[in-house]
């Protein structure tokens, strides 16, 4: 009973965020989301890469692998150009809205 009424006058003691001050968190948690979203497409960008890799030491090595070696490199460059062209504009969002948020 005491730790629900010491929690009851936390909650009377917890200030109101201010609008500067939800904006501030609005614009840390985008960015901290775009941060992991960007983490993101580099592992898939990454692991097909990987794989384009893998076949093309099969193929010189004389090993056998599976799929086309060329469909695996235009795979591997679409990717990777997506996920630079993803990166950039959602970089480029976050950096806008932090200015936003600096005025």
């Amino acid at each position: 009973m005491h730790l629900i009424l010491s929690m009851a006058e936390e909650k009377k003691d917890e200030k109101k965020l201010t609008k500067a001050e939800e904006q501030k968190l609005h614009v840390y948690f985008v960015d901290k989301v775009i941060t992991l979203m960007t983490g993101a497409m580099g592992l898939v960008a990454a692991l097909a890469w990987n794989d384009t890799m893998r076949t093309l030491f099969q193929r010189v090595f004389g090993t056998q692998g599976n799929g086309d070696l060329t469909a695996m490199f235009i795979y591997a460059s679409i990717v990777t150009a997506a996920v630079v062209i993803v990166t950039y504009r959602l970089t480029r969002f976050s950096e806008r809205m932090k200015k936003k948020n600096d005025k």
